[in-house]
């Protein structure tokens, strides 16, 4: 925080119309649920809180957030709480789609499964899908705003085919930074088809993008 503010005990946010908040190198384990409450937050700053195990419940309208991403815990709570906000998506509808943007940094180790290019495709365990248990996939990658595209891909060939969505994350440019580390949840319901089997008849996720 910034200097001579060492030892505050109290702050008192109420009717703020704050846009940017850095609360870096501050030894707090947890946020505020209250923060959700900053009506206009665009940009919270949490590096260095090395403290720090869990991210709050986010404002609505926020799109850039750094923190420590090598922090388990920290990246599981930053998809729980996207997914607590994300409405339904279509190509129609880019924008709501949930879009986080950090500072650059090495992918975390979060992420088991890590490729570099532009078409990454990842097999799914077996019966991968448990109802009401499974949010989404998690996506995260290093480099500039781009759109992609995602395939759920059939486990064999029987005439089924992939499911497929597009989604526009270039019109995201306006609101947050180009190059960065990007976070995102593609969720089940905005591929699925619901003509379609279950979705365990499905053993792998691709994304593809045409990179410029």
């Amino acid at each position: 925080m910034a200097e001579g503010f060492c030892s505050l005990k109290n702050l008192d946010l109420n009717y703020c119309n704050l846009e940017v908040l850095n609360l870096s190198g501050n030894n707090f384990e947890h946020l505020p649920q209250s923060i959700a409450q900053l009506g206009v937050l665009l940009s919270l700053n949490l590096a260095d809180c090395k403290s720090l195990t869990q991210l709050p419940e986010f404002p609505q309208q926020l799109y850039t957030i750094n923190a420590d991403w090598s922090n388990d815990s920290i990246c599981n709570s930053l998809f729980q709480n996207i997914s607590s906000l994300q409405h339904d998506i279509s190509a129609s509808d880019s924008l709501s789609l949930r879009v986080l943007w950090s500072l650059p940094q090495k992918i975390p180790s979060w992420f088991h499964h890590q490729e570099m290019g532009s078409c990454v495709s990842v097999n799914l365990p077996e019966n991968w899908y448990v109802s009401d248990k499974f949010l989404g996939f998690a996506v995260c990658y290093l480099g500039n705003l781009f759109d992609i595209t995602a395939h759920l891909i059939p486990l064999c060939d029987d005439g089924m085919s992939s499911m497929t969505q597009e989604f526009a994350l270039s019109n995201h440019s306006e609101y947050i930074g180009k190059y960065g580390m990007h976070f995102l949840l593609v969720t089940l319901g905005g591929l699925w088809d619901a003509n379609a089997k279950t979705p365990n008849d499905y053993g792998c996720i691709q994304f593809y993008s045409e990179i410029n």
